[in-house]
């Protein structure tokens, strides 16, 4: 059947026919035939006994997921043959709006069709079109029967959008009620039914505040989970068999919730957006050129195309995430073949013998191939692979297969370098043949980037450092940033550059470079010892990933600048603001050319990513960049700095740094108590020095040759170095801490330890080696010995934990900071106006989905939003759609739907993209706060269109027709809407012939008005429409109307108030159908004092004492700073670890487990206000109201 078929067709039922499964009747002792017309066949579930065994049956079948809807509809070829089921139903009505019509459009068809087998296969057919055409973005087309029918009852026990997929299902129990836990994109549900008690929860996931596992029956069994949202409601969902799976479902889904709604709460305008709106449609985020961001969880596939089970979906796109993330791949890479046991082995060239064998995992996507050793590095390293290594299939230029016996199968791969890889393959033969299939069409995929690639080679500094016989690529211009012009920080001599850069060119020329390195212990050392000037931009490019990145995308970055030359936007404008303030103290940032250069690069990434364009912090770590990179080596670096090793560092809210500022005070809780102990009593705020630890990534605290030591760390180890930095920093000057009795003395010691990081630990001694250790060397020691427990799992596990608290206070505070600033109020009260907030961002929140558009587009309503909103609010906007929608119920929801349109017409101004917060404000206020002259006034004005302060004959028939439609979904009494209009229609016409002076025949206009009544009566009412069309044939007649209405708002308001259906509604009918209710789960309250007390606090003093500066970020100059005498190891370690009342920090090996931070003391949450708190945070971050 074609799509203009269907059409064409008369109403389908939706959410009733299903795909055809083959179902055996031949044993059916529960179900009843209640219907059998030719082939087909309605049947009733029915349960013999008394009521006790019904509930008992319907308990088990509820407990064991068999039970089954209690109507459904199959087709039989012949007698005595297997049935397939084509329809099922919750409701009588349901089923029977399906089996009407079959009657209709199917059993004729069937009449002329002879063979059976052709009508089934003609059944089938039509079917599955159905299915697939009217239930497309469904799980109706789930390739998995058990999801599909799971989906269908979870759509039907709960009230949430027919589009809405399910994702698993588990079977589990809540408060001791065992049932079954819906997980869906946007709700968690839970359904049970005991002995003929139902319970039903459903739970938006965007509500969810805090996710924990725990243990139930006395704390034997690990098989319990408890779920905190945002209104304090606590569930404990226990007897999970799944509970680790359903814990990490559940974080997957609420980090991508936790993401949208960061994205959509606000209302400001996207500030990387040009100030030319025509300019913004040809701006794309990094998220739409290639899945920089969260993927979509709905699948896209086109009408008639089974999908994937949604969950299937969910763990592919977290094994492709994991992976990239692990070997530093763009995001967009898919995972083909993973895991694979293989032993690699290098050849050496010429003489072919093999060197040192690695066993490990072998991993294929769509453009590398990554292999990394199962042996670790020895500690403190115990979190490295021995050897790594990550080959874009676009440097390959040979693959074979080696002759290694019957019951093995190698592969030799060599690269643009070279050099030999061998990859003993241990596994089946048909995986591994399934392996070269797929590695070979990969490659053949690659040719247009290998064709770029000898190219791309000459922006590689290794490739003029290393010469050899082989190298094919030449390369005479010096490669670098600005310090190749204006100097490298610090002395080349004494920090051995030369010695450094053979060393490098001894690694490259034994193990590869750039895009072809294997990666050893000995590549971990040279970075850790200090890079040479002339590489230190490649090697991060390459530790970080961005390299791929700048390969795929050759000459973007000159695109970006050309396309938006001379244009402004928000982003511009602060990034002008902010480049005099970036390393003055580097003499390129004197000149104009270093100036433009980073330039440059912030407004080509705020153009790329106008969602985030740019923030605080990024000048100082771009700057920073720039002297060791190229301007394009730069911007993609920034690109993976921004999006993946720093998330939320640099957004406008800045959650990422918020976030795991609360991590390193945990571990600081945790790690050094006694310390912990001292800030808590002396009431010394962490987050005064260590924010801007975070957010400048080091590079304004310390010297700038320490700092930049610091971010070879940081893209060689990941963001977890940071921590551990920091912790080696606070335990160093443990003893001075102790002394701190105020945020003053805190900042002094911090910042005198910082300008003598250079100073030798041991000015006297004898050996010349040991005379060479700085206060940097021991903080680093400190960092990888005494922290190594601060692992990347830790971090992520930690992130997990308090994501979701972090992300509800930066909403609470831009909830609070929204309604303060709206510029009219509407005379709400505070409370309303929070729900009114509560609806208009709960509806752009579903509205927008996955959408990743541009924020202008996410902060206003659309209509389809709008109505959504509207549905919330209303007792007569939400329309169910009927199983078998009559002509009659289709012509209503036109009515509603014009008249819905009418409305965002009215809430929104001329010059606003959407409908806005504060116009969705002043809308309720007009309606809601409206006396009955004002309700009249409102209708006046909506209908007025042409505005000229009349209404007129076309003003007059669009108000009888949306206004009857209103009076029916009020009132639920159509004759009397129906006599309402009518009345309206006459009265006005009345009060225009008076108007106009004209004799008023009155027993004419009663006879009309008795004639258009009687079109609606009960007994003989014509169909609406066609009562319509009788109106508009009355009042649109060309030539001769029969009623001329012309009348201004005070004789509206006479005809309005001579019929007293029309007086109720618009004295209170109308406003009174809009409900502000504020939903229990929506109330925000209190967080927990143990992730704020000590970041909010004193967060006005921060942005004081480093914003009344022009270098935000700067730390102070020595000049400025007390003298005090450096502290060393030995004495801190005296004084922090001798704490007797508190549990001693971990032991070097400790595992993850035992460095828990759910102990008894943060389970006690001592409840506070939040709203001092956050403001002082996020003013301390600077963000200001404006």
């Amino acid at each position: 059947m074609s799509q203009p078929e269907l059409q064409h067709a008369a109403s389908i039922p939706r959410n009733v026919f299903t795909l055809p499964s083959p179902t055996d009747i031949t044993l059916t002792p529960f179900w009843t035939t209640v219907r059998h017309v030719d082939n087909f066949i309605l049947q009733r579930s029915h349960a013999p006994g008394n009521p006790i065994f019904k509930n008992l049956l319907s308990t088990i079948a509820n407990v064991l997921d068999t039970k089954q809807p209690p109507f459904r509809i199959l087709f039989q070829r012949d007698v005595n043959t297997t049935c397939l089921q084509i329809a099922v139903g919750e409701t009588e009505t349901s089923v029977e709006a399906a089996w009407v019509w079959i009657e209709r459009n199917m059993m004729p068809e069937l009449d002329t069709i002879d063979d059976p087998f052709e009508k089934e296969s003609w059944v089938v057919e039509k079917i599955s079109m159905i299915v697939t055409t009217i239930d497309t973005g469904t799980d109706e087309l789930s390739t998995d029967e058990k999801v599909r029918s799971a989906s269908r009852a979870f759509r039907q026990l709960f009230d949430v959008p027919p589009s809405e997929r399910l994702v698993s299902y588990y079977s589990c129990s809540l408060n001791g009620r065992q049932g079954w836990l819906y997980i869906s994109e946007n709700y968690l549900g839970f359904y049970s039914f005991l002995l003929g008690v139902e319970t039903k929860k459903l739970i938006e996931l965007k509500e969810i505040q805090d996710i924990t596992k725990e243990n139930s029956k006395r704390a034997m069994f690990a098989d319990s989970l408890k779920i905190v949202t945002k209104g304090d409601d606590k569930y404990f969902f226990s007897n999970m068999f799944k509970r680790d799976e359903v814990y990490d479902l559940l974080v997957q889904l609420t980090g991508q919730a936790m993401i949208r709604l960061l994205r959509n709460a606000g209302g400001d305008a996207a500030p990387g957006s040009s100030n030319s709106p025509s300019l913004d449609r040809n701006i794309k985020s990094p998220d739409s050129q290639h899945s920089e961001g969260v993927p979509s969880l709905s699948s896209s596939g086109g009408g008639g195309v089974l999908v994937n089970p949604l969950k299937q979906d969910l763990a592919e796109q977290k094994r492709n995430t994991e992976l990239c993330l692990h070997f530093r791949l763009p995001l967009s890479e898919r995972l083909m073949m993973e895991g694979l046991r293989v032993g690699y082995s290098r050849c050496e060239q010429p003489t072919g013998i093999h060197n040192s064998y690695f066993p490990g995992r072998l991993y294929l996507s769509e453009t590398f191939l990554c292999f990394e050793s199962i042996n670790r590095q020895a500690p403190p390293q115990q979190h490295l692979a021995l050897c790594s290594l990550v080959l874009p299939l676009y440097t390959i230029k040979r693959v074979e297969r080696l002759n290694s016996g019957s019951y093995g199968t190698a592969v030799s791969v060599t690269v643009w370098h070279n050099m030999e890889h061998v990859f003993q393959l241990h596994v089946h033969k048909t995986i591994a043949e399934h392996f070269c299939k797929l590695l070979s069409h990969q490659l053949v995929q690659q040719k247009p980037t290998m064709k770029r690639f000898k190219e791309f080679l000459k922006t590689c500094e290794s490739e003029q450092l290393v010469q050899e016989e082989y190298n094919l690529i030449d390369v005479t211009d010096p490669i670098g940033g600005l310090g190749v012009r204006f100097g490298y920080p610090g002395d080349a001599k004494k920090s051995k550059d030369k010695a450094k850069t053979q060393l490098w060119r001894k690694y490259f020329s034994e193990h590869g470079r750039n895009l072809t390195m294997v990666k050893l212990p000995e590549f971990g050392k040279l970075v850790r010892v200090g890079l040479p000037n002339a590489l230190r931009g490649e090697i991060w490019e390459e530790c970080s990933g961005s390299i791929y990145l700048r390969l795929a995308n050759m000459g973007v970055y000159e695109d970006i600048l050309k396309t938006y030359e001379g244009q402004s936007s928000l982003s511009t404008e602060e990034i002008e603001k902010d480049l005099n303030r970036s390393l003055p103290e580097y003499a390129a940032y004197q000149t104009p050319e270093g100036i433009d250069s980073l330039r440059r690069v912030l407004t080509a990434y705020a153009w790329r990513n106008p969602e985030l364009g740019y923030c605080q912090a990024m000048n100082i770590v771009t700057s920073a960049m720039l002297i060791y990179m190229t301007e394009e080596q730069a911007f993609w670096t920034l690109n993976v700095l921004v999006d993946r090793m720093c998330p939320g560092y640099y957004s406008t809210s800045m959650y990422g740094a918020l976030l795991d500022q609360i991590i390193f005070e945990q571990l600081v809780e945790k790690t050094m108590p006694m310390l912990w102990n001292h800030f808590k009593k002396t009431d010394v705020q962490l987050s005064v020095a260590c924010l801007p630890w975070f957010l400048s990534l080091y590079v304004n605290s310390m010297p700038l040759l320490f700092a930049f030591r610091v971010l070879d760390y940081l893209f060689l180890e990941g963001p977890r170095i940071l921590f551990q930095i920091g912790l080696a920093i606070l335990k160093l000057n443990g003893d001075d801490l102790l002394n701190a009795r105020d945020d003053g003395a805190f900042l002094a010691i911090l910042k005198n330890f910082f300008t003598t990081l250079d100073a030798p630990i041991h000015p006297n001694a004898r050996n010349e080696k040991a005379r060479r250790v700085t206060k940097f060397n021991e903080v680093m020691l400190t960092a990888y010995r005494e922290f190594s427990m601060v692992t990347d799992d830790l971090v992520t596990d930690m992130r997990r934990k308090n994501q979701l608290k972090v992300v509800a206070g930066i909403e609470s505070y831009t909830k609070r900071s929204a309604i303060r600033h709206l510029n009219d109020t509407g005379g709400f009260e505070k409370d309303e106006i929070g729900i009114i907030y509560d609806k208009y961002f709960g509806a752009l929140y579903y509205g927008s989905g996955n959408n990743q558009g541009d924020k202008n587009e996410r902060t206003t309503m659309d209509i389809h939003t709008f109505h959504a909103m509207l549905d919330s609010v209303t007792t007569w906007s939400k329309v169910k759609v009927s199983h078998e929608e009559s002509a009659e119920n289709a012509y209503m929801r036109q009515l509603g739907d014009l008249f819905i349109q009418r409305m965002y017409n009215y809430f929104k101004q001329e010059d606003h993209p959407g409908v806005t917060f504060q116009d969705t404000v002043l809308g309720f206020s007009e309606i809601m706060h409206g006396d009955i002259m004002g309700q009249i006034e409102l209708f006046f004005k909506m209908f007025d269109h042409d505005h000229d302060d009349k209404l007129e004959n076309v003003d007059i028939v669009d108000m009888v027709k949306e206004i009857y439609w209103l009076l029916v979904q009020i009132n639920q009494d159509a004759f009397l809407a129906w006599d309402a209009v009518c009345n309206l229609i006459v009265r006005s016409h009345e009060q225009s012939e008076i108007l106009r002076g004209n004799h008023l025949d009155e027993e004419a206009c009663a006879e009309e008005l008795a004639n258009l009544i009687g079109l609606g009566r009960v007994d003989n009412a014509l169909p609406l429409e066609k009562r319509i069309q009788r109106i508009e044939s009355l009042l649109l007649d060309d030539v001769n109307p029969l009623f001329v209405i012309d009348i201004g708002l005070p004789s509206f308001r006479m005809a309005v108030l001579t019929n007293e259906c029309l007086e109720m509604f618009f004295d209170h009918g109308f406003s009174g159908s809009f409900r502000l209710v504020k939903v229990e789960s929506e109330q925000q309250k209190s967080l927990g004092r143990e992730l704020f007390e000590n970041l909010f606090d004193e967060g006005k003093k921060l942005a004081k004492t480093h914003m009344s500066t022009p270098g935000y970020y700067r730390a102070p100059s020595p000049s400025a700073s007390p003298s005090m005498s450096p502290s060393t190891s030995s004495n801190t370690s005296s004084r922090i670890t001798q704490e007797t009342t508190s549990p001693p920090p971990p032991a070097l090996g400790q595992s993850l487990s035992s460095l828990s931070l759910d102990d008894t003391s943060q389970q006690k949450e001592e409840k506070q206000d939040m709203s001092t708190q956050v403001d002082s945070l996020l003013s301390e971050l600077g963000h200001h109201d404006n």
